[in-house]
């Protein structure tokens, strides 16, 4: 994990404008409201990176919406935290295997682009289970398929064994946290696995 927290460290600054160039943003537009967030929503963002997501999540939220983004890195949160734009929006270092955050209150959990770089994915989705209220959604998503982001990874060293579970898994995971049957879309450009808390 040090290893990896290192290497995400080392790669904060300038990660956004590197990896989310014009074309790649529109990709990431067209994504977002598969997320399902409604005005006025708590939303959970996992290993948000330099923060992505959290001008589309603060759009879909809306002025009443709250947004709360944490990362194992301290400097991709650095990067996030410039994109603070209501003071109700959170953003703090984390571990998504041990949440300091109290059961059953974001309407939304959403693990864009994070959920390979976890050591334990069973502990780690357990804790996006307990931290959803009944009836949200969780959901891990990226903008490249299982098999497309395995290569990616594996030109990078310290990040080249994370890779997503395959479906049968990804489902017996799911199940094991504690989540519903999940749907997954696993297709050049885009992976999607959601389900609802029960």
């Amino acid at each position: 994990m040090d290893e990896q927290r290192e290497f995400f460290d080392s790669r904060a600054e300038g990660w956004e404008e590197k990896c989310y160039p014009p074309d790649v943003r529109v990709r990431l537009v067209d994504l977002v409201p598969e997320f399902g967030v409604r005005p006025g929503a708590r939303v959970l963002d996992v290993g948000t990176g330099p923060g992505v997501l959290n001008p589309y999540l603060r759009q879909a939220a809306g002025v009443e919406g709250t947004i709360v983004a944490f990362d194992l890195s301290a400097n991709m949160i650095r990067q996030a935290r410039k994109k603070r734009l209501t003071p109700r929006d959170l953003f703090f270092q984390g571990d998504a295997q041990a949440m300091a955050l109290p059961s059953d209150c974001f309407d939304n959990v959403i693990c864009f682009a994070a959920f390979p770089h976890f050591p334990d994915p069973l502990a780690a989705l357990r804790e996006l289970c307990r931290v959803a209220r009944p009836g949200a959604e969780v959901v891990i998503a990226h903008l490249l398929s299982r098999e497309e982001l395995a290569r990616h990874h594996g030109s990078h060293g310290a990040v080249a064994d994370d890779v997503l579970p395959p479906e049968p898994s990804m489902r017996e995971l799911f199940g094991r946290a504690g989540l519903g049957e999940p749907l997954v879309i696993d297709r050049p450009g885009r992976y999607v696995a959601r389900a609802r808390k029960p």
